[in-house]
């Protein structure tokens, strides 16, 4: 899971294989009762900046994902 703070969002890889994101709290943990998938952004208005973001993180989390390194999926403490 990686946190954005330019976005106010975290994000990670379901175990689907979806990318997820959902809202950040205010004290900076996740709000996973409102978890969105990053394919139904569709006519959302990302400035370019905001989509080399979400590209930089959608690696990054691939990267942990594909090495075994942890850190790409909803933490088991995250209520869901």
């Amino acid at each position: 899971m990686i946190q954005s703070e330019q976005l106010g969002r975290h994000f990670w890889i379901s175990p689907d294989g979806d990318f997820c994101s959902c809202p950040t709290f205010v004290d900076g943990t996740p709000d996973a009762a409102n978890i969105d998938y990053l394919e139904e952004w569709q006519g959302d208005d990302l400035g370019i900046l905001e989509f080399n973001e979400i590209i930089k993180i959608y690696q990054r989390l691939m990267y942990r994902k594909e090495e075994a390194l942890g850190g790409w999926g909803l933490p088991d403490h995250v209520a869901v």
